[in-house]
């Protein structure tokens, strides 16, 4: 299941503080009831229940419930591990560094981010991640109020964003920036 396979309004903006703000927070709980029962399905196979438990641990954050959050993600990790889906793996656990540093647990969340931007950098299967984690490891340093170090992150994050041209994580990218700037300026 893909999130446009949810019969609901999952998007969402970036507040002033860069962290996911649901459009219709009541239709994104709907969405989130839509995956819980698509959970409950007995025929369903281990990777799509892995993916399910990743999309509710994502949504979750977004909405601010971090424990359940964690849960969900810790179960899509332990699900995608038994496959060996090494990458889904990583996707997931990009999710959960982000809830670690949403509950303000930032020795967790720079710890995680560490080893995922090693990974990143260094493991050519990992390398199409490099500006995921570049960006999302900026939000992180940007929570902890270190606003230069997030904006090298921003930037490099952009730099490889301008070679893929999503118009949509370019925006994404330069708002970040832009935010950053104006923090680090007043």
């Amino acid at each position: 299941m893909n999130i446009s396979d949810i019969p609901h309004d999952m998007t969402f903006k970036f507040g002033p503080n860069l962290r996911e703000v649901p459009l219709n927070k009541m239709d994104m709980l709907h969405g989130m009831m839509y995956l819980q029962k698509q959970l409950d399905d007995e025929t369903l196979k281990e990777a799509e229940k892995g993916k399910l438990h990743g999309l509710l641990g994502y949504f979750l954050r977004v909405i601010g419930e971090l424990n359940e959050s964690k849960k969900h993600l810790n179960q899509a990790i332990t699900i995608f591990r038994e496959l060996n889906r090494k990458q889904s793996v990583f996707v997931n656990r990009l999710r959960l560094a982000n809830t670690y540093q949403w509950h303000n647990d930032f020795d967790t969340s720079n710890k995680m981010f560490d080893e995922l931007l090693k990974t990143a950098e260094n493991d050519p299967d990992y390398a199409e991640y490099r500006d995921f984690v570049y960006q999302h490891q900026g939000k992180n340093l940007f929570d902890q109020e270190k606003y230069r170090e997030a904006l090298d992150y921003f930037h490099k994050a952009l730099e490889l964003r301008t070679g893929n041209r999503n118009s949509e994580l370019i925006k994404s990218t330069e708002t970040a920036i832009e935010t950053c700037e104006k923090k680090i300026n007043n």
